[in-house]
């Protein structure tokens, strides 16, 4: 039983993985698209920086609290979203109230 108490403590929140599985569907859309997820949530909005591939990077409050930062890598041209990474805790990235994987 405690064992399987550990592995339990181990695993990834349902609202993490419902985290990243959003954020990879933002993946092509465009920054300012009503249904891309930092306007559709109206998230706020950090700091914008040049990367040196010549892309922009756009930093946003997310999650819980806004305890996680939310990156997305944008395209200047295009303003479509290429990457998109995060910092914080499985804890603080999520998507709240996701229900569990089967």
């Amino acid at each position: 039983m405690t064992v399987f108490l550990l592995l339990l403590g181990c695993a990834t929140p349902a609202g993490h993985l419902a985290f990243k599985d959003v954020m990879d569907h933002q993946i092509g859309k465009g920054i300012d698209d009503a249904d891309a997820y930092p306007v559709f949530y109206r998230l706020k909005q950090g700091t914008v920086k040049s990367l040196p591939n010549g892309n922009q990077q756009y930093q946003y409050a997310a999650g819980r609290g806004g305890d996680c930062q939310l990156f997305f890598e944008v395209e200047p041209i295009t303003r479509r979203i290429v990457r998109w990474s995060s910092a914080g805790s499985e804890r603080d990235c999520v998507i709240p109230n996701a229900a569990p994987r089967t």
